[in-house]
């Protein structure tokens, strides 16, 4: 009875491993599915299979090279680029689904991995607004200072993405959907209009709401992380 009762336990301890593992769930300054600050390069292997996992060098948005550790390399929606501090012995910043350069600025990937309250790549401006319970800020589009970034959650429920460098954040950036044709007329229309204050925009901008921005860049960053690559 006591060696069907540890079989047991073990089995449930090895299936609640599993579902973390598989969860997909992005918990701002403490982990993605089951990698946390702590995570090694060898967890990494173990984790997700050394044939999922490999080290290259990604591009920093500024001409150099970052090395990291991609994670689904391959695979669009779940693909993961890590860079580490120490030697690759803490993570530092975990770039999702492809938010790392170089990439088609033409493409916005779906994404398996989200936050709790279902943020991911492609989320909207107007879901965002929806679940912050008011307008925020970001950054002009069409600069190098982060084009479309989100700066601040003006307050609401969503602040608690908002950059902590004590505490870790998600970073996020939003951008509008442009054929390889270039802006339509419409397009061109509303953002001609939209006249940023010092650098920075209001979603609840008629002119930024009117070009259907989404989530299209998304970092996360642990505590004691530095601003990451372009973001």
């Amino acid at each position: 009875m006591k060696t069907l009762l540890t079989v047991a336990v073990s089995l449930l301890f090895a299936a609640s491993a599993l579902a973390q593992q598989n969860d997909w769930l992005i918990v701002p300054g403490k982990r993605i599915g089951p990698i946390t600050p702590n995570t090694s390069r060898a967890d990494l292997d173990r984790i997700f299979g050394k044939q999922n996992v490999q080290d290259q060098d990604i591009d920093d948005g500024e001409g150099g090279k970052l090395p990291a550790t991609l994670v689904f390399p391959n695979e669009t929606a779940t693909s993961l680029a890590i860079l580490s501090q120490n030697k690759r012995n803490r993570v530092a910043q975990v770039h999702i689904c492809n938010s790392w350069y170089p990439r088609d600025p033409y493409l916005f990937p779906a994404c398996k991995w989200h936050t709790v309250d279902g943020v991911s790549l492609r989320t909207s401006l107007e879901k965002l607004e929806a679940l912050n319970g008011r307008a925020f800020q970001l950054s002009e589009w069409g600069t190098d200072a982060g084009p479309g970034s989100i700066s601040s959650w003006l307050g609401g429920r969503l602040s608690v993405y908002e950059r902590d460098e004590k505490k870790g954040w998600l970073g996020l950036a939003l951008e509008f959907q442009v054929s390889r044709n270039g802006l339509t007329e419409q397009q061109h229309k509303l953002y001609d209009s939209i006249q940023p204050q010092e650098g920075v925009m209001l979603s609840s901008n008629p002119a930024v709401r009117g070009l259907h921005p989404i989530v299209f860049f998304m970092v996360l960053f642990f505590p004691g992380s530095e601003q990451g690559p372009g973001r």
